[in-house]
């Protein structure tokens, strides 16, 4: 790069401050440089499952419209005794049944609020969910 100046003093300055400009800007190349050098991250997705499920393999949960009540009626289940469980959103439980296949229970006298069940088959868990009392 040649400077034309017809001046010393013009060349210094100039010269100086292309200096100036080189030495502060130098962490600002050096990073951008970094950030070209660097791989592309590649995305994964994964699939969360939701806890919202009021039917599924295990037992069927549904309201009955007139009175604060909740139905759970368990399903075949492969013959095998399950463990329902309801806890308030605190962590309290409040209800605890050992149901055989084509149970039906009457969840009744319910607060008002939503409640999270958990369902478990022998040590797996079957199902969990959240349902709400209105």
């Amino acid at each position: 790069m040649k400077i034309k100046s017809t001046n010393l003093r013009g060349r210094l300055i100039t010269t100086g401050a292309f200096t100036l400009f080189l030495f502060f800007a130098q962490p600002i190349i050096v990073a951008a440089a970094g950030v070209n050098n660097k791989k592309p991250v590649k995305k994964t997705t994964t699939k969360i499952k939701s806890l919202v499920s009021r039917n599924n393999n295990a037992i069927k949960i549904y309201p009955d419209i007139f009175r604060r009540k909740m139905h759970v009626v368990a399903k075949d289940n492969a013959s095998k005794e399950i463990d329902f469980f309801v806890f308030d959103l605190q962590g309290t439980l409040i209800h605890n049944y050992k149901m055989k296949p084509k149970d039906h229970y009457r969840m009744v006298n319910m607060a008002r609020g939503s409640y999270i069940y958990r369902v478990f088959c022998g040590d797996e868990e079957a199902a969990s969910g959240t349902f709400q009392v209105r």
